[in-house]
């Protein structure tokens, strides 16, 4: 049933029984729009001029301030607020904004049907809550306040505010984009007004940018950990540490992890993903090599990707000791047949906490070094050796404006060739 604006009789108050008559309240009092919309200052409105409407179907008024003084402009505006809720009201749209909390419950259970739809995974979902919590958290914010209530510079200080809780500034960029993907659902459902809250714009100079670098392993760490991690899966050891067979092939599978992870460069849930039916291995001029087949719903981006990666011999030798290899069987499947994801991963904290004791790495706190730094490892050799940039983000699931951003300032030896190519000429 489509709904209607009823006219309101402030004189009489036919729509609104059982109150009190407060006619000496309202002044001024002027319809419009054939008696749909009434406008009005109040006794306590300093001047400026309100309208006011009542809906079908909800025992309560739309009622905002016109926030002007001149009788004219207040005509003008409450015809357009007119207009906008009958059009809002046609689409089926509510007139009255939820409160924040409200709001934030029914964006959450529209993102978590994108993960029934594998439009994003669930570790996506888990990391939109994390963010829009923060947002709740404003201090000048309070959840049980109505949406619209929040104007586009509601958070315009949300950077000085994160930082002083510890964040960094790449931590607040995405959060800052989830919470306005958040602002324009919210717009784009008629429950705000405002479609994109404003912030300054947050560069990564500085001391940040030497942070990216420092967040990935060097090729002494890496050729250290790789030999490490052969003497960590060793019969000597697994023997001297008396381990039982299953426990001996989780560190193999934590070893070959580590490894395929730096070679392909793929993001942790990719890996926790994959399926041996999607990895073809082939020998080509004395390397092997990996075909790989990305699938869409475990993708970060959601899309189907297929590349090519070093690292083939890994898949090989993980083939033959693995006893879960047939084509629908994850690749990182323990003997137990339970396979790694986001939320089973305390086995991979353990050992990764291991090889930084057992090659001496005591500044991976300050860092922020974890396993995900073998994916920047990765990528960072490959820009610095000169790879193709646009091949490069599409073999990585990413764009190049990201490869350029993160990873071109990652390292100083791109400064460093330009300065000898200076002094050749």
């Amino acid at each position: 049933m489509e709904q209607a604006i009823l006219k309101v009789d402030f004189v009489n108050k036919k729509l609104i029984p059982n109150q009190q008559n407060n006619s000496g309240f309202y002044k001024n009092k002027h319809t419009l729009c054939d008696g749909e919309v009434t406008i009005f200052t109040t006794s306590n409105s300093g001047g400026n001029w309100q309208m006011r409407m009542r809906v079908e179907g909800h025992r309560k008024y739309h009622q905002k301030s016109l926030r002007t003084k001149n009788f004219e402009t207040a005509k003008e505006r409450a015809k357009i607020e007119h207009a906008v809720a009958f059009v809002k009201m046609t689409e089926g749209k509510s007139l009255f904004s939820p409160t924040l909390y409200k709001a934030i419950e029914l964006y959450l259970e529209h993102r978590a049907k994108d993960v029934l739809a594998k439009r994003i995974t669930e570790g996506r979902l888990s990391t939109i809550k994390s963010h829009i919590k923060w947002l709740t958290k404003y201090p000048t914010i309070n959840t049980e306040h109505r949406l619209d209530t929040l104007g586009k510079k509601t958070i315009y200080d949300y950077q000085q505010f994160r930082l002083g809780k510890g964040a960094s500034n790449q931590t607040l960029r995405n959060e800052l984009s989830t919470i306005n993907h958040f602002c324009k659902w919210a717009y784009d459902e008629g429950l705000h007004n405002t479609e994109k809250f404003l912030h300054p714009t947050i560069k990564i100079v500085g001391t940040e940018a030497e942070a990216m670098r420092r967040k990935t392993f060097t090729d002494e760490e890496y050729a250290n950990i790789c030999k490490w991690l052969r003497s960590y899966c060793s019969a000597k050891q697994i023997k001297a540490d008396k381990l039982a067979e299953d426990k001996a092939f989780e560190r193999q599978l934590f070893r070959h992890l580590f490894l395929i992870q730096a070679n392909t460069m793929m993001r942790s849930g990719e890996l926790f993903g994959l399926k041996w039916k999607n990895v073809k291995v082939y020998e080509n001029d004395d390397y092997k090599w990996a075909e790989i087949i990305v699938e869409g719903e475990t993708s970060k981006v959601r899309k189907d990707r297929v590349f090519i990666a070093r690292g083939g011999e890994y898949f090989e030798r993980l083939k033959q000791i693995s006893k879960h290899t047939k084509g629908d069987d994850f690749v990182f499947t323990l003997n137990n047949g339970s396979h790694w994801h986001g939320k089973n991963r305390r086995a991979l904290t353990t050992h990764f906490g291991n090889v930084l004791v057992g090659v001496g790495i005591t500044d991976a706190k300050q860092r922020k070094l974890e396993l995900y730094s073998c994916r920047h490892y990765g990528i960072s050799k490959r820009v610095n050796n000169g790879a193709n940039i646009v091949q490069l983000a599409k073999d990585c699931g990413t764009g190049v404006e990201h490869i350029t951003k993160t990873y071109y300032h990652s390292n100083l030896r791109n400064s460093e060739r330009n300065m000898a190519i200076m002094y050749e000429e």
